[in-house]
């Protein structure tokens, strides 16, 4: 990409020979403007954005030194080159206190001049270079991170050989405190979106999550468990003890957002802490049951608020009844046909031997695993809409123990029959597209995504063609594009800011693509597609 400079000088001459001596393509440069002092330049600064600047120092209106403490006050770290007659030492001093880069006396040895500005833009692209590797290796150490607490968070077996380490150890930090942020409802209400408005959206709200507790809870990661449910683990020695006070205009400002969509109810349940990193499965089953033992009119939770153990399971083995949503989890998603079947078995065991004081309790625990074996057959497309929605029409009906038990069996069968049909070509294609779905801001290729597979890169495009139609590049333009489409109609961020969402460091390139995908620019498609029009 070409380097982008500014020329600035007050004799219209200089400018002139500015242009034509210096061979500003072969230098890979591109000159955006150039202002007769230092004013006007101020103005391209904003409107260009250059590497560069040459700038005379004196010049009417504003001179060079007034020019450079403007840019230096607003910010702008820009490398600037001063070209001037005029060699007194206050002007090379004031330079200096600025940062300016170098200083070339009038008369203009061009050669020199050339040999300079050489040197500077080498300087510029090794500095993107060592940034962009340095911002590329902080994406990488937050993901794998991110997916090791997001492992341990579910109980599942995570490969600490992966984990990249800071400074402090994830695996020795005991100061956790985590919160729980569920949608009530989510899972039916979203059942007539398409999967690229419920990513957008979903997305959306693990920002808008971000945002809005970033001041409050220090050294927090957000995590996105599944649709409509995210967990937010923080410091709890940074971040002081938290309250329902504290949280409440928080979740104001995202139930407005949700109600902008469909009805549904923001509850959140909140663990102090201090949580170490071995705890931390433990402490979000516990979460999970506060939040479904108290009532959903309840918009805040506190995790010691759980059951307790005689009214809930009078046989006294809680565990064993919790575990059943890691076994979901665990069964589908690794294909394990064996995993579910016994769980079967496990649940006709455990309602066969109830005592009547623990059905109420027994009804609750089966009602939320429903909804939590839907929403996880939803996202492996085990599901058809109709016969989610069919589900959901029966559990709007007054359910008995015995009938809420039939439909969990009924379920799980359908879902061992889906797994056992699915052949493993097909298997790696769904978690090549949820990859994908995932990781959609993100900038991976086929090489990343067929070594996080197991499998070679030129098998890997053959499974894809032949499951999907399209080659890999098509297939992940298409679903950028799509996502880009929901957050321009549903997002007021910025043209940048989308781009950067979906995977393009450039807005120049992000405008290119979509226009030659959509047959429009993002900001047209924006207008189009706004209230408004």
């Amino acid at each position: 990409m070409k380097l982008k400079a500014l020329l600035v000088d007050d004799e219209a001459p200089i400018l002139k020979n500015l242009t034509k001596v210096l061979p500003w393509e072969d230098m890979d440069y591109e000159i955006v403007g150039m202002a007769k002092n230092g004013l006007e330049a101020l103005r391209m600064v904003s409107e260009h954005q250059p590497d560069l600047i040459l700038s005379d120092i004196r010049m009417p209106v504003m001179d060079g030194i007034s020019l450079i403490k403007e840019l230096r006050s607003q910010g702008n770290l820009c490398e600037v080159l001063l070209l001037t007659g005029y060699q007194e030492f206050e002007y090379a001093r004031a330079a200096i206190q600025y940062n300016v880069k170098d200083y070339i006396c009038k008369p203009i040895d061009y050669a020199e001049l050339e040999s300079t500005v050489r040197r500077i833009g080498e300087e510029i692209r090794e500095k993107r270079r060592k940034l962009l590797k340095e911002q590329q290796i902080d994406q990488v150490v937050h993901w794998a991170n991110e997916n090791f607490l997001l492992h341990t968070l579910l109980g599942q077996e995570a490969d600490k050989g992966k984990l990249i380490l800071d400074e402090e150890s994830l695996l020795e930090r005991k100061d956790f405190a985590v919160l729980v942020v569920d949608i009530e409802g989510y899972a039916h209400q979203s059942i007539t979106w398409s999967i690229h408005e419920r990513k957008a959206w979903n997305l959306h709200i693990k920002e808008m999550l971000r945002e809005t507790f970033v001041s409050m809870l220090k050294e927090q990661t957000v995590l996105q468990i599944r649709e409509g449910e995210w967990c937010i683990v923080f410091s709890s020695a940074g971040s002081g003890e938290i309250t329902k006070d504290q949280l409440y205009p928080g979740f104001l400002a995202l139930q407005s957002l949700i109600d902008k969509k469909d009805y549904m109810q923001l509850r959140m349940c909140l663990e102090h802490g201090p949580v170490a990193l071995n705890e931390m499965s433990t402490v979000y089953q516990r979460m999970q049951q506060a939040l479904i033992l108290n009532s959903s009119n309840d918009w805040f939770v506190s995790a010691d608020k759980t059951m307790a153990k005689d009214e809930a399971a009078p046989q006294g083995d809680i565990p064993s009844q919790w575990k059943w949503i890691e076994q979901i989890g665990t069964g589908l998603r690794n294909g394990d046909s064996q995993v579910l079947q016994q769980m079967i078995g496990e649940l006709k065991h455990y309602v066969g031997h109830l005592n009547e004081n623990a059905i109420g309790r027994a009804e609750k625990l089966l009602h939320y695993l429903l909804i939590h074996l839907v929403r996880e057959m939803r996202e492996l497309h085990m599901l058809p809409a109709d016969q989610e929605e069919a589900v959901w029409q029966q559990m709007q009906q007054s359910l008995s123990l015995k009938e809420l038990l039939s439909l969990l069996v009924s379920l799980i069968e359908r879902s061992r029959e889906s797994v056992s049909s699915k052949k493993t070509s097909e298997q790696l294609m769904l978690a090549a597209q949820d990859y994908i779905q995932h990781k959609l801001g993100k900038d991976f290729g086929i090489e990343d995504i067929a070594e996080y597979l197991g499998i070679s890169c030129s098998y890997f495009c053959l499974l894809f063609k032949n499951h999907f139609g399209e080659t890999f590049v098509e297939y992940l333009t298409k679903q950028r594009m799509e996502m880009a489409k929901c957050l321009l109609r549903s997002s007021d961020k910025s043209i940048a800011q989308i781009g950067i969402g979906v995977g393009y460091q450039e807005r120049r390139y992000f405008t290119k693509v979509f226009q030659k995908y959509i047959g429009m620019t993002p900001s047209e498609y924006r207008l189009k597609e706004s209230p408004a029009s």
